[in-house]
This record gives C-alpha cells, sequence and structure tokens, in this order.
C-alpha cells in the first residue's frame, strides 16, 4: 500500500469518527428514572410515562428500560456501605413496579448489580438458595433477558421476614449489608440471575402488595416491560 493509499484510509477514518461524535453530541438524551431509594422509608416510585425509554445513570453500567403501558412506576438508587452512607456506592439498583405510586407496589420488580467484582452466576444462585432461612424455592432453570443468559427460580417467603444477600459475603462484619434485599412472609418471587460481560446481575421479581395468588397474572407483565430492557455496551 502506497504512502498516499494510507493518509486516504486515515483521513476516512478521521472523518467517519468525526462524523459519529457529532451523531453523538447531537443525539437527544434520555431520560433518567427518579432517583429514590426504596431500601428506605422515604423511597417511592414515580410514575413512568408509557412507550418511553428511561436510563437509569446510577445503575454500574448502561441500563435502558421502556414501560410498554402507563401502569409502571419506576426509580434508581446506590447503596453505600452502611445505611445513612459511608463510602462510595456499592451496588446500583433499578425499580419499577405496578400500581399508584403513593401505596405499596402491586408487584415489583427490582435490578441491582455491583460496582466491583462479583461472584459467578452460579455461586450467587447457591448463595441466594442456601442463606437464611425461611423461603421455600422451585428448582432453577435456564433464563435469558436482554440477550444475556443465566439462571432463574420462583419461591415463596414463608417465615416472618426473609433477607436476599446477593454478593456480600457471610463473614461480612457490617450490621447492615448494603446488598441486601428483604421480603416478608408470604411474598411469591422469582429471582434471575444474569452474566452480563463478566458482571452478575440479579432481577428481583416479588408481588409486595399485590395477592400472591395473583403473582403468576404479573409475572406474564413483568416478562413484557423486562423485555424492553436494553443493556448496550
Amino acid at each position: 500500500m502506497t504512502a498516499r493509499a494510507r493518509i486516504g484510509i486515515l483521513t476516512a477514518l478521521a472523518g467517519l469518527s468525526s462524523l459519529a461524535a457529532a451523531a453523538a453530541a447531537t443525539a437527544p438524551k434520555l431520560p433518567e428514572l427518579p432517583v429514590s431509594d426504596l431500601l428506605t422509608p422515604a423511597g417511592k416510585l414515580t410514575t413512568a410515562h408509557s412507550g418511553v425509554t428511561y436510563q437509569a445513570s446510577k445503575f454500574p453500567f448502561a441500563l435502558r428500560i421502556t414501560p410498554p403501558d402507563g401502569s409502571w412506576s419506576g426509580a434508581q438508587w446506590e447503596s453505600q456501605s452502611d445505611r445513612y452512607g459511608g463510602g462510595p456506592p456499592f451496588f446500583g439498583w433499578v425499580a419499577v413496579g405496578q400500581g399508584s405510586p403513593s401505596r405499596p407496589p402491586r408487584g415489583l420488580i427490582v435490578i441491582m448489580t455491583a460496582y466491583a467484582r462479583t461472584p459467578s452466576v452460579a455461586a450467587t444462585v447457591a448463595g441466594l438458595r442456601t442463606r437464611g432461612v425461611g423461603a421455600t424455592y422451585q428448582a432453577a432453570t435456564p433464563a435469558k433477558l436482554a440477550g444475556f443468559s443465566g439462571v432463574q427460580f420462583d419461591g415463596e417467603i414463608v417465615a416472618t421476614r426473609h433477607t436476599f444477600v446477593p454478593f456480600s459475603p457471610r463473614s461480612h462484619g457490617a450490621k447492615y449489608f448494603p446488598d441486601a434485599y428483604f421480603m416478608g412472609q408470604g411474598q411469591a418471587f422469582r429471582i434471575t440471575v444474569l452474566s452480563v460481560r463478566g458482571k452478575t446481575v440479579i432481577v428481583f421479581v416479588d408481588n409486595v402488595a399485590l395477592p400472591a395468588d395473583q403473582f403468576p397474572a404479573f409475572l406474564i407483565k413483568a416478562d413484557k416491560i423486562l423485555a424492553s430492557v436494553r443493556l448496550p455496551g
């Protein structure tokens, strides 16, 4: 290849790069899910608009979700080393739920992962199914979300309260686990554990204020909005 040809190729590539940068700069910015920590008493969901794609900048990597209708509300937040703030964010959370934002959700989806390195899908699933008491589990089955593969399983809380801790080690000395997710007696749930570019992501789906016998119908709605989730590289 001649020097002139090389210069021509480099010039063309530079031009394409400039066009891509210009397009990115002029592209409309997606609206953010409102920031509110649902793990605290003040946490709340905010009504989301049908067909609008939202992003969640508090999540450790790009996440987009599009409510298929106007029945959904959403939020995003970060959890730190203790409930009142203690260091940088360690976990990112995204939630969407059904029902009035002023009341406990009638069905809730929570997506979370860590900013730091995470255990494997297999190790995370084993921990979720064996740590603590008071929950029953169905068999785990293969699952896929946003093009990424993983494992999912259903279950029910039979104790007064059960705490899921996906990533913090059992030896964690703090009284508060920043990645803890709580469920109460009688709650039905589905948990999906995904491998996303080397990081493990958890999707909790539970009924909250929805009667447990209506949970199967909520799972159909949950599948529709989860089908809209995008995790762009």
